[in-house]
């Protein structure tokens, strides 16, 4: 059973680790001054043995950052994933060692038996005492044969968007303002970097990699109508820029390749799909290829391909009733092959298809002949003939997993684990404790 290692990260790790500026117990602070430096958090916990009677070890940390000698630590462990927000509320492990020097092995032996998850995290604290940040969280697994980790542990962050092992998200802020966040899944301890600075409302990126991404943005004074669509490009000055500016909401961008993107534009229930083609540098409508007449309401678009756009359109004023567009610089009719009178929440990827279907809703898959019933559940996304989606349970939303086969559990906990994003082998989603509020956080796991 493979062991699950939460980072806990903040902006380029230094943000989350206090910076040691000092040396040392007395030698760095002159007689009569007040020692406020922390020991540094502890970033290298691990698992060592076991499945909930656990050994954890790590490298101690210093008095003043990563010098000289602790005086304490708080080791916790509970049966659901740890954050710095609820770190006191979990129980303390009774027989912690006392620190040791800095840069010394520890390890202490956890004996917690009917837990079914194990999450362990501890802080260090000086004479003072002054009290480190949470290190990471670390556990014994959710599920064999993944690698799953928590990637945030403060703020409020949604709707992550995974491709090419990176993740983008937004981290939501009322006060200062939301930004966009992009990490590096592939290394052991991933960075979390603010690729925005501007503050306002943001939702829904789309990413290609780290090289474009493409999201909605407003100001927070703004009205419905005030979404643009905004374009962040690596090595360009500007790094990111407005897209859109017109006096009609722009929202959902999708990215379908490096440069191309679609979106929807216009009042509810009268949008239209825009496609922008970089190659091309143009603008053009392309729900209107289907449907030219103006009584048609179009869905969300979502993209697999350099080219391609898949999405859901509505007669509002005739019978036709709903039908799945299919465009690829042509147009092609997709609502027979799918059933697209009961189909919603469209995931496309190398031309097949995921999508939730009927009442209650299952997730199905299109493989550009045929379809194939997965399972019952809701927001699926795809790539590469396989699909993760988020299944009710009873008591919360969880993660599933369908590699084309057979299904796995991603999550069985205590969270509201939803808005999955599958892409190249990696799953990131959003985990809401029980009792809600804004403490979601980005969570991801590595398929093997």
């Amino acid at each position: 059973m493979k062991r699950t290692d939460f980072a806990n990260l903040g902006l380029f790790a230094l943000a989350l680790v206090p910076f040691a500026g000092c040396s040392g117990d007395d030698p760095a602070s002159p007689p009569g001054d007040a020692d406020t430096t922390p020991p540094a958090a502890v970033t290298d916990l691990r698992v060592e043995s076991g499945k909930m009677t656990l050994t954890v070890a790590w490298t101690a940390p210093g008095d003043d950052g990563t010098e000289g000698q602790a005086a304490e630590y708080d080791i916790r462990f509970a049966g659901e994933p740890i954050t710095a927000e609820t770190f006191s509320a979990y129980t303390r492990v009774p027989d912690a060692p006392a620190p040791a020097a800095a840069g010394t092995e520890q390890s202490v032996f956890i004996n917690a038996p009917g837990y079914a998850d194990l999450f362990v995290a501890l802080k260090t604290a000086d004479e003072v005492p002054n009290w480190s940040a949470m290190s990471n969280v670390v556990s014994d697994a959710y599920v064999p044969g993944l690698v799953v980790r928590q990637l945030t542990t403060t703020g409020h962050n949604i709707h992550p968007c995974v491709n090419d092992g990176r993740v983008t998200w937004v981290r939501v802020d009322p006060i200062d303002g939301d930004e966009i966040y992009i990490s590096d899944l592939r290394g052991a301890y991933p960075d979390q970097t603010a690729l925005t600075g501007n503050g306002g409302e943001k939702a829904h990126p789309s990413s290609h990699g780290g090289s474009v991404i493409v999201w909605q943005g407003r100001e927070y004074s703004q009205t419905s109508t005030g979404w643009e669509i905004f374009k962040y490009s690596y090595g360009q000055v500007p790094l990111y820029e407005a897209f859109t500016d017109n006096d009609v909401a722009d929202r959902y961008p999708v990215l379908a390749g490096a440069g191309n993107f679609a979106w929807l534009q216009g009042p509810t229930m009268q949008e239209e799909v825009h496609f922008w083609n970089a190659d091309l540098h143009t603008e053009h409508v392309i729900s209107d290829e289907c449907c030219p007449v103006p009584d048609n309401s179009n869905d969300v678009p979502t993209a697999g391909g350099y080219t391609s756009v898949v999405w859901r359109t509505r007669d509002l004023v005739g019978s036709e009733g709903y039908r799945a567009i299919y465009y690829h610089g042509t147009i092609t009719d997709l609502t027979d092959e799918i059933d697209a009178t009961m189909s919603t929440n469209y995931s496309f990827h190398d031309g097949t298809l995921a999508y939730q279907w009927g009442s209650p809703p299952e997730i199905r898959y299109w493989d550009g002949a045929a379809v194939h019933s997965v399972a019952e559940g809701y927001e699926p996304s795809l790539h590469d003939g396989t699909v993760a989606y988020e299944v009710w349970d009873g008591q919360d939303w969880e993660i599933h997993y369908w590699d084309g086969a057979e299904i796995l559990e991603i999550t069985d906990n205590d969270y509201d684990d939803t808005q999955p994003s599958l892409h190249d082998g990696y799953i990131a989603w959003v985990g809401r404790p029980g009792g809600g509020g804004n403490t979601d956080h980005i969570f991801y796991a590595e398929l093997e």
